[in-house]
């Protein structure tokens, strides 16, 4: 935590952050930073806010680099990319969930591949095993009163951290293989900055703490699997690319059984096209969508559609 300080002289104001003293360490943070001490000689430090657990993990070393890219030979059962997604964003706020977004017909291009990719270096993929295996050891008694975790991995000599916020009873679900590891990695909040702030951080005071609420942390994973499912599928939207952005969004409710939210919002910008879709009427979209006979709809699907200031309904 920091307080801002203003210090008021001759020549004038000026703010300064100064970092407060860490709260008690519970048992359950003693027992994961000696874990770390002790098995891998890591000083790490540790938060508890609400039911958040956060790891900060800074180190003189870099965290990654660039290797050659060998070429990928053609994958005949990926399906070629039909649309460019530009931009998305998304928000949680008076239970509902509102997302906008650019997209366009993709442009073919000839830029090819430098074959150059960057990755994380032998010590940063150590001390990411390290971290998780320590959070396997102490963490993941059902017990126990965590709900999310972030790790943020930080060199403080070149200002560069990555950081990744996960739903602790999803890497319980991993650890058992209840879920595969590939679907773990898409719920996985991943994020990499750079800072002078972070520059000689050894106690992390650049981080603002913060418990992480579901809501918010949904609403980020499914910019993120909205991404994914434009860039990097093999399946990427072909036709109705609208369809595949409100699947993606229903499906990542279902699957945390998510009901706290009455409505979501979309809003394309280029078309300037809007939608708004009940809960009820998500279950008509996304790859995991519940079977025809479990939906037993009550009445007709109507999408509410605000288009060049009109207000049109659709049914379905």
């Amino acid at each position: 935590m920091l307080l801002l300080c203003i210090i008021v002289t001759e020549e004038g104001c000026s703010s300064k952050k100064i970092a407060l003293p860490r709260p008690p360490l519970t048992d359950l943070q003693k027992k994961f930073e000696l874990k770390c001490r002790k098995d891998y000689n890591l000083n790490v430090i540790t938060r508890l806010v609400g039911k958040t657990f956060w790891i900060y993990a800074p180190t003189d070393k870099p965290l990654f680099d660039f290797a050659a890219e060998s070429p990928a030979p053609p994958d005949p059962l990926k399906k070629p990319a039909k649309f460019d997604l530009l931009y998305i964003n998304g928000s949680y706020k008076d239970s509902i969930f509102s997302f906008e977004y650019d997209v366009i017909p993709k442009i073919k291009s000839d830029m090819q591949s430098e074959g150059i990719r960057n990755e994380g270096t032998d010590y940063f993929n150590k001390l990411y095993n390290n971290l998780f295996t320590a959070v396997t050891e102490t963490l993941l008694d059902p017990k126990t009163p965590v709900s999310f975790v972030v790790m943020a991995i930080t060199d403080i000599k070149k200002g560069i951290e990555a950081r990744y916020t996960f739903f602790l009873e999803d890497y319980r679900m991993a650890s058992v293989e209840g879920i595969p590891y590939d679907e773990f990695s898409k719920r996985v909040l991943q994020e990499s900055k750079g800072s002078t702030d972070y520059i000689g951080d050894e106690i992390g005071q650049h981080l603002e703490y913060n418990d992480i609420k579901m809501p918010d942390f949904l609403t980020k994973q499914m910019v993120n699997r909205i991404r994914f499912k434009f860039s990097q599928s093999d399946f990427p939207p072909q036709e109705n690319y609208e369809s595949a952005i409100i699947g993606t969004i229903a499906d990542t409710s279902r699957y945390y059984h998510f009901k706290d939210f009455k409505e979501v919002h979309t809003d394309d910008i280029r078309t300037k096209k809007k939608m708004i879709f009940t809960p009820k009427q998500l279950d008509f979209f996304g790859e995991d969508k519940p079977k025809a006979d479990e939906q037993k709809p009550k009445g007709k699907l109507i999408h509410i559609i605000f288009e060049d200031g009109k207000t049109t309904f659709k049914e379905q």
